[in-house]
């Protein structure tokens, strides 16, 4: 709780206000901040001031983890994050790639299981990580990305979250994450 607070002060006290050309909102903004969860220990990365709606989030995974690419099937499990990215962003409605209502495109899930080769096949990353660490194979590339540049116009949002490197010391699975974005709630 801690670090999350000294987080909240950081931007409090050094933050810079920055208007978001795609939502049209202004953010009080640092860049870098560094988190760190001990998930041996009983730390859970989910702290905030503000109530918190874990089950959407906990929802919003499993549709990463599924390949989801439409938010008709996360609102089915419970999340409704995608709705307004999906339906409401004029951008991504006037996008010849949108194939019609609740369409998100090639967007993080997608990207995970799905991530598209230049030959035409795809290839599942989290099919190869999970089969690697189960075995114990650690190859330095258990790599995760969701972050595919050549497919951005494809999909209604580029991913705040988008690179997780996983890492198998011994028997302690470790996990390094990082994002582009992400949004603090300071009231």
């Amino acid at each position: 709780m801690k670090q999350y607070l000294d987080l909240c002060q950081r931007i409090i006290d050094e933050g810079t206000w920055v208007e978001n050309s795609r939502t049209g909102k202004r953010c009080l903004t640092v860049i870098n901040a560094d988190l760190v969860y001990h998930v041996d220990k009983n730390q859970f990365p989910l702290i905030t001031t503000r109530k918190s709606f874990y089950k959407a989030a906990i929802a919003e995974l499993l549709g990463y983890i599924r390949g989801y690419d439409n938010a008709a099937d996360f609102r089915k499990i419970g999340c409704n994050t995608w709705n307004a990215n999906a339906n409401d962003n004029e951008a991504w409605l006037n996008n010849p790639h949108r194939k019609g209502e609740d369409d998100m495109g090639r967007v993080y899930g997608v990207q995970g299981r799905a991530w598209s080769k230049p030959d035409g096949g795809c290839i599942d990353q989290l099919r190869k990580i999970v089969d690697d660490l189960s075995k114990g194979i650690d190859d330095r590339g258990e790599i995760l990305s969701f972050y595919n540049p050549g497919e951005f116009h494809m999909g209604c949002l580029r991913p705040c979250m988008h690179t997780h490197n996983f890492s198998l010391v011994g028997d302690t699975l470790h996990l390094t994450s990082f994002q582009r974005s992400c949004d603090v709630p300071l009231l």
